[in-house]
């Protein structure tokens, strides 16, 4: 019986003394000082050595500066609609870029507006929206949009959908626009136009706009580079 009260009486007396001033709120000596001051250096904090040394590592790039092969930024404000209308690609195409387009349209369009672009996407079968995304397939509102208004939408986003610009680069944006249109060419939409490389090499040269290829609604899409491998 004495053996638990001298038990009661020192637990009590820690307790009290633990609650002391905040004066001497110290946590005293560490016992396994590897677990507790980690000696790993956390991500993307930089430790002067790698610069030291002429290296480098993930950060932010410069400002005002694009990344090698990379287009240069659209400079459109999202009220810009004017401006955005009359935006046109200014990248030279090909079908392997139509291909790419449309893969990229399965990735980030899709699950939306479908992959017949008719807008019954898996997420509005499954009754996840009330009302029906853009049918960009046939709907008359969408034959009719330009290419640029397109692109705008995909930047900045419209409505219910929001913006793809940190998903897709200035080129991928413009696969992804070039795809939507060639598939409404072939569903009552005007004659797809691409800019070709030797044209835009002339653009170039002589600062005039460059001259675009028609192709016929017929022309098939090359989808190798949709293909798994």
């Amino acid at each position: 019986m004495k053996k638990i009260s001298v038990y009661i009486a020192f637990v009590a007396a820690t307790f009290v003394v633990s609650c002391g001033s905040d004066y001497h709120r110290n946590t005293g000596r560490t016992y396994a000082p590897d677990m507790v001051y980690s000696r790993a250096v956390d991500y993307y904090n930089g430790t002067g050595k790698i610069e030291a040394q002429g290296g480098a590592y993930n950060k932010m790039p410069a400002p005002n500066t694009i990344a090698r092969e990379q287009a240069l930024p659209d400079h459109i404000a999202e009220a810009d609609t004017l401006l955005a209308n009359a935006h046109v690609c200014n990248i030279p195409l090909t079908e392997k870029d139509l291909g790419e387009g449309k893969r990229l349209f399965l990735i980030y369009c899709a699950i939306c507006h479908g992959e017949q672009m008719d807008g019954n996407g898996p997420l509005y079968s499954s009754g996840k929206f009330a009302a029906m995304p853009a049918n960009l397939k046939s709907g008359e509102k969408y034959l009719k949009m330009t290419q640029g208004r397109i692109y705008h939408g995909i930047v900045y986003g419209k409505n219910a959908m929001g913006s793809y610009a940190s998903q897709l680069d200035t080129k991928q944006r413009w696969q992804v626009v070039s795809y939507i249109k060639k598939v409404q060419s072939e569903n009552g939409g005007e004659v797809f136009t691409m800019v070709k490389s030797a044209d835009m090499n002339d653009t170039l040269k002589s600062g005039s706009t460059p001259k675009v290829e028609a192709m016929s609604s017929a022309a098939p899409i090359d989808t190798k580079s949709t293909e798994k491998k």
